[in-house]
């Protein structure tokens, strides 16, 4: 898609509910300076024109952009490991999805929600390929799981995910149990945000871990082994960006415990912690706040804060494809950075590349 070269407005907006996605396989090494990334995109021709969304590939070291016309700003991708040139888009809290070829970039198909429900952002496929699993929400708020044909994508069914206001979702434990996070509905609701581990089989709740604060939903995970995972957070629903969001690790059988230290980072993070990684091999995991423009970089075994770098609008994280660096997209004109988890210097950066969204998917 050829975009006008008339001046284009990138729409930057804190998006409520937060964080990892489940990536397709990283390139060889040896093709790191060939790799793509994915991020959804929303702009605006000159300050009266129309909004237009885009699902955005950019090859960094080329420097080249193409870009996927869609009726709206996808949020989270999904992919089959049969077929990883297909990537299933999802709207965040709306009727959106496509499936999208990420190599011609074009839409092949809409996914239409069922039953007035609304896509919460986030999609996985099973270990076969053959299925895929969708965040979905009621009128009410009700989480639901959509279940559908990755060929035709012919809705099959569903089932609860044991919460309210689910947004992320990944298949752990060879594919047999599905973990979603909960947002949960309002402070005054009574009822904590949690990350629920659902039997995919037999649709039944295995366990459900809470968050310990009722300040914090519960957005955005990175999975770890033994049903841990690394947890970010926005203030609960009906709270503003003024409120703080938090980071979180989960061990098992216990309740999510907000990362309290150092106070004047965690003091900062208004709004919502964004994007989550984890990188075992360094022993660390990376997050994004986008409200006061930085990004934490926490010792995975301790969490110990490691480095704090000031990044206007940081929101979307990628590892390389050697894992030595990590992709950042941040700033009002959808900017594309690459910092070095060794020094935490900044090696690369790019304008204009229409990622406003709020990940960065390597492909």
């Amino acid at each position: 898609m050829q975009l006008p070269s008339t001046r284009r407005d990138f729409i930057i907006r804190n998006v409520i509910g937060a964080a990892a996605l489940a990536f397709p396989p990283l390139a060889p090494a040896a093709a790191i300076a060939e790799e793509g990334l994915l991020g959804g995109g929303r702009y605006q021709e000159g300050p009266d024109g129309a909004v237009k969304f885009v699902l955005a590939r950019v090859i960094p070291r080329q420097k080249s952009l193409q870009q996927a016309a869609t009726a709206f700003f996808p949020h989270g991708l999904a992919f089959a490991k049969n077929a990883p040139h297909l990537a299933y888009a999802f709207e965040k809290i709306g009727p959106g999805g496509a499936l999208i070829d990420v190599v011609t970039m074009r839409q092949l198909e809409v996914i239409p929600p069922v039953k007035n429900r609304l896509f919460y952002g986030h999609g996985v496929c099973s270990v076969n390929g053959e299925l895929l699993y969708s965040t979905e929400t009621t009128g009410e708020g009700v989480g639901m799981i959509g279940v559908r044909e990755t060929k035709g994508l012919r809705h099959i069914g569903d089932f609860p995910t044991y919460g309210e206001h689910p947004h992320d979702c990944h298949l752990i434990e060879k594919g047999t149990i599905l973990a979603v996070s909960n947002g949960g509905g309002t402070k005054a609701s009574g009822r904590l945000a949690s990350v629920c581990y659902i039997d995919v089989k037999t649709q039944r709740l295995l366990e459900r871990v809470e968050m310990s604060d009722e300040r914090f939903n519960a957005g955005h995970i990175s999975m770890l082994g033994g049903r841990n995972a690394v947890l970010v957070s926005a203030p609960r629903r009906g709270l503003g960006e003024e409120y703080l969001g938090a980071v979180s690790i989960q061990k098992s059988k216990q309740r999510l415990s907000a990362i309290a230290s150092p106070q004047d980072v965690v003091d900062n993070m208004f709004g919502e912690a964004l994007s989550v990684i984890t990188v075992p091999a360094l022993d660390l995991f990376i997050v994004t706040h986008p409200k006061p423009g930085m990004v934490t970089f926490w010792k995975l075994s301790t969490g110990k804060l490691q480095r704090r770098l000031d990044m206007s609008k940081a929101r979307g994280l990628a590892l390389t494809s050697d894992g030595k660096s990590v992709w950042i997209s941040h700033g009002a004109q959808a900017e594309l950075a690459r910092v070095n988890l060794s020094t935490y210097s900044l090696e690369f950066n790019m304008a204009a590349t229409y990622i406003s969204g709020s990940h960065l998917v390597s492909v």
